[in-house]
């Protein structure tokens, strides 16, 4: 694989720590980078996240708001 040969003729020379922190680096940028295409996507399409505690909170302040107006 070209990605193989790219990373032993790049990290041909250096020891392993710097090595180490190459491949970390790289890795935590791919991933962050998906994450943010990710978010992007999530943007886009307006997709809303409701969890348990978000509807439990929004039920708790409708009855407040309702008992009020009672």
């Amino acid at each position: 694989m070209w990605i193989i040969e790219f990373l032993k003729k790049s990290l041909e020379g250096r020891g392993f720590y710097p090595s180490l922190l190459v491949i970390i680096s790289w890795t935590y940028t791919i991933v962050m980078v998906g994450v943010l295409i990710c978010q992007i996507f999530l943007y886009i399409f307006r997709v809303k996240y409701c969890g348990y505690n978000f509807i439990k909170n929004a039920d708790g302040e409708i009855g407040k708001k309702e008992g009020e107006n009672e």
